[in-house]
């Protein structure tokens, strides 16, 4: 009696043919590879990001040590990095100070600061 309800499974019951399966694989594969690359994206955008935010940070200390008199140990600089220093001497008793520090993707973070050897040494201008 069960064998009269089974029935046989010949078309119904053959799973995907070929082609769907190598279509399915295709696509599985595109989808992945593109995931992949946004990912690779990703991660440089954010070590290109954290770069720009340590390329401020050492800039901004290097003008820390400036204005302490330069009386701090120097800065360790990360390999393929560049950091100079720019110094303009203007009368009577102030410099100017500018700061670049270049990071392997060529992001440039420059700052500048001002420095008075005396309080009470302000540039006057004459008026017109």
């Amino acid at each position: 009696m069960s064998r009269r309800n089974e029935r046989p499974c010949r078309d119904s019951c053959s799973g995907f043919s070929l082609p769907e399966t190598l279509v399915a694989a295709l696509l599985f594969a595109v989808s992945l590879t593109g995931l992949l690359q946004y990912h690779q994206i990703l991660q440089q955008s954010l070590l290109h990001q954290m770069q720009q935010r340590q390329a401020w940070r050492l800039a901004h200390q290097q003008l820390e040590i400036e204005g302490t008199g330069g009386v701090s140990s120097p800065l360790s600089v990360p390999d393929r990095w560049g950091v100079s220093r720019e110094e303009q001497r203007h009368p009577p008793a102030c410099r100017r100070v500018t700061v670049t520090v270049v990071t392997p993707y060529r992001y440039r973070a420059v700052l500048s600061r001002w420095f008075c050897d005396a309080p009470d040494a302000v540039v006057q201008r004459d008026s017109p």
